[in-house]
């Protein structure tokens, strides 16, 4: 086949000439190219990327998998002095930990920072040579060496002005003095964002084994090993140590790893498995390409008078086809431009909502843009789709002996084929989008979930203690939290502040006294379980609508008393009254006996911290119990803001009093809760675009089809209707004639559609439908149902103005 630039301006003559097809069927294609790109530079950026450093293909990440769990063990210090030692498929065998330390340089405030612990062979590792000075050496790993450290080179240029004298000059770390020993050079951030490297100094000896730093093993393949060797010397070792430490490592195995697997959380995923996802990702844009090809057949199979024409003048098959392709090639090329697009788009929100997310910013391996593979994936699948939409119903149309049949007939035979289409398509509308719908529906009212208090009055932040860490006060967590709040409460610019434990402390499943867990969880209820202090609810204007709050000390010592939330009376009670219930927390999945665990009395019912007017049963219940400051190693502040103060500006306040407290505490970043609020926001709308695109994409495919379908095949009858019209029939009979035929197509596609959205609904136990099934199949089925009759009733009218003496001519 060959494709002139004539066969392109006759495409998209065609594309201006049927608007309607033009649009949804783009559309459609957009939407499943944007899916099928986007999770195609989703993959390569996430799974498979190209580490950027030398021969990064060969930098490879070891973790302990517990065999049972399925899940990695990072206290892995013990075996990595062993491996360090032993495996020979591997040199510069290397870990490192992200921690977040206070840094102060030049008399500055401290600021918190996320920085590398590494050793330093990690720098061997990366094959990369420092800018100025030296990088980190065994030597500076000894406990009690001198404190030195390695920065970036943004590091150099903002914290010391680019001085050239700026090795050998001083960075206080949690108040220690630190000296600088290297500049690393611009964009290097191995071994994931880092700017700060300190030397990792934790030792085997002062750890019990299976406790210890979380760290990051890796090393690079020796010459001529494969990941095959080296992960077969890592089994035997991992073998050898089971039988001598069955205590602690006798469930563990060495896994050998792609680097940024271990970085990434995603554990034995192949690229044979990448490349199936990444097919069945595709299937959508094959079932939109194959809608979209009905509907260009219907179109195809109107023009079978000139192909035939066409043909009888002499050209050839391959001919016509190559022109259907070209017509549906310039279709298929501009929905694939605006699935780039699209795709763009969602991956800018999705990188925004995971650069929030991630502590110390994006990898820097990490590709976070549409590259030139990206871009060419989406020219083939642009290729792909027209070859559907474009040569499938060509050659069809042309096959042999269908043009000779229509140079003196209006078009296709339609016979049983045609019906079983028409049948299937509203089967399967019927069948299929009512789960597409509920789902939609679904993520639409989880979006609609807010914060029931003013969340740009509010910023919130993260304190620990660094037990590792030297400090000139203490390591009293309490005492120092106590008077970081004495001092922000006393601060003209705070309004009020509370605290809340960082962790939930206790187990976040309850059983509630007298009432039976539920049938989709039977250990129990499963409630957000949160130790705060109490002044919280004060703090965050949150009214008690039944019973009383929290009493003065009683978070100290033994307290059995617990708030829960609206939510957990609506849906763990029924509704019913909550005041004097007694629950108590079970672990998931472990054996609830009922003497074993302590049982907490509820005195009071607060009114919910966030709100949803579409659906309220999307606002989790909670529970609350008072913590005391001493009980706690880490906790999350959150501040109150007097009027006209910023987050920002809040922050260098925080910042000031706590390093006046204790500069070694470790302290997060400063957040505004409405814009942490507005990232979740941002991540419910990538979920709820997603969803709205796909939906209504298959709802407008579903109707078009079905249009499409119905409209051509009455089209067809079109001289019947006029002979019968021309013989003596009525129009009531004519019009019963032609709704009789369409409705027991329709009919037929209606019953097994209906049938089949009962059927997967009932299978999947009513989570399909999510209870919504007495309206949405009806209403899905009558929407289709009407949308066919509409497409028959158009050309059945056009059939009846058709001249008796023109149709009996034709005939």
């Amino acid at each position: 086949m060959s494709i002139s630039w004539l066969d392109v301006r006759l495409g998209v003559r065609m594309l201006v000439k049927h608007p309607a097809l033009t649009l949804v069927g783009g559309l459609g294609l957009a939407v499943a190219v944007a899916l099928s790109a986007g999770f195609f530079a989703f993959s390569r950026a996430w799974i498979y990327p190209v580490l950027p450093l030398d021969e990064g293909h060969r930098v490879v990440a070891v973790e302990n998998r517990h065999l049972d769990l399925n899940d990695e063990d990072r206290a892995a210090l013990h075996d990595f002095f062993v491996w360090r030692e032993e495996v020979s498929t591997l040199t510069d065998l290397s870990a490192f930990r992200r921690v977040t330390r206070n840094v102060a340089a030049a008399g500055g405030p401290p600021e918190p920072v996320v920085m590398a612990e590494v050793t330093a062979s990690a720098f061997r590792v990366a094959r990369i040579a420092p800018l100025q000075g030296r990088t980190l050496v065994a030597e500076d790993e000894v406990p009690g060496a001198p404190a030195v450290i390695v920065i970036g080179e943004d590091v150099w240029q903002t914290r010391f002005a680019g001085a050239s004298d700026v090795v050998g000059r001083e960075l206080r770390v949690n108040d220690v003095p630190h000296t600088v020993v290297g500049v690393m050079p611009d964009g290097f951030a191995f071994p994931n964002n880092d700017r700060f490297w300190l030397p990792l100094r934790a030792q085997p000896a002062s750890f019990e084994r299976g406790t210890g730093p979380a760290l990051f093993i890796f090393g690079r393949l020796a010459d001529g090993v494969s990941m095959r060797q080296a992960q077969a010397e890592l089994t035997a070792i991992g073998e050898h140590t089971a039988r001598e430490h069955p205590a602690t490592n006798g469930r563990l195995r060495p896994v050998v790893m792609p680097y940024i697997h271990s970085l990434t959380d995603v554990q034995g995923i192949t690229l044979w498995e990448v490349a199936q996802m990444q097919f069945l990702m595709s299937l959508l844009l094959v079932v939109v390409a194959f809608n979209v090809g009905i509907l260009v057949y219907a179109r195809t199979a109107a023009r079978q008078r000139e192909i035939a024409v066409r043909s009888a003048l002499g050209a050839s098959r391959a001919r016509i086809v190559a022109q259907l392709f070209a017509e549906a090639l310039v279709l298929a090329t501009l929905a694939a431009a605006a699935g780039l697009v699209l795709a763009d788009f969602g991956i800018a929100m999705g990188n925004g909502i995971l650069a929030s997310e991630m502590n110390g910013g994006m990898p820097f391996w990490l590709d976070t843009g549409l590259n030139t593979t990206t871009v060419l994936f989406t020219m083939a699948l642009a290729v792909m789709t027209a070859a559907i939409i474009g040569v499938l119903p060509g050659l069809y149309a042309t096959r042999r002996g269908v043009q000779l049949h229509q140079v003196g007939s209006n078009g296709a035979d339609l016979g049983r084929t045609w019906t079983a289409l028409i049948v299937a398509q509203v089967a399967i509308a019927v069948a299929v989008l009512p789960a597409a719908v509920a789902t939609g529906w679904i993520e639409i009212e989880r979006g609609a979930t807010r914060p029931a208090y003013e969340a740009a009055e509010y910023v919130d932040v993260s304190l620990g203690r660094d037990s590792e860490a030297a400090t000139s006060q203490g390591s009293d967590f309490g005492a120092a939290l106590t008077e970081v709040m004495a001092r922000l409460e006393a601060d003209p610019t705070v309004a009020a502040v509370t605290f809340r434990a960082s962790g939930s402390g206790r187990p976040d499943m309850v059983r509630v006294e007298d009432v039976p867990p539920p049938a989709t969880s039977p250990g129990g209820h499963r409630v957000r379980a949160m130790g705060v202090d109490a002044n919280m609810l004060d703090v965050f204007a949150i009214d008690i609508v039944a019973g009383r709050g929290f009493l003065p000390g009683e978070a100290e010592g033994n307290s059995r008393a617990v708030l829960v939330n609206e939510a957990f009376a609506e849906q763990v009670l029924g509704g019913g009254d909550a005041l004097g219930r007694r629950i108590r927390h079970v672990e998931p999945g472990a054996a609830d006996d009922g003497a074993s665990h302590q049982w907490y009395e509820v005195v009071g019912v607060a009114r919910n911290m966030v709100v949803n007017r579409l659906n309220p049963a999307h606002v989790p219940p909670g529970l609350i119990y008072p913590v005391a400051p001493g009980d706690l190693t880490d906790a999350t502040l959150a501040v109150r803001m007097q009027p006209g103060v910023t987050p920002a500006g809040m922050a260098v306040r925080i910042r000031e009093h706590v390093a006046a407290v204790n500069p070694g505490l470790r302290m997060g970043t400063v957040r505004s809760l409405a814009d942490f609020d507005s990232q979740q926001e941002l991540a419910t709308r990538l979920i709820a675009l997603v969803t709205l695109l796909v939906l209504v994409t298959v709802l407008l495919l579903s109707a078009a089809g079905i249009y499409a379908l119905m409209s051509f095949t009455v089209t067809r009858r079109q001289r019947e209707i006029g002979i019968r019209s021309a013989l003596g029939a009525q129009p009531r009979q004519v019009l019963a004639a032609v709704f009789r035929r369409a409705g027991a197509q329709v009919g037929a596609g209606l019953v097994a559609g209906v049938s089949a959205a009962v059927l997967l609904d009932t299978v999947s136990g009513g989570s399909l439908l999510h209870g919504r099934h007495g309206i949405i199949v009806p209403a899905l089925a009558v929407a289709m149902a009407t949308v066919a009759l509409l497409a028959a009733l158009g050309p059945a009218r056009r059939g009846l103005a058709v001249q008796p003496t023109e149709a009996l001519r034709s005939e």
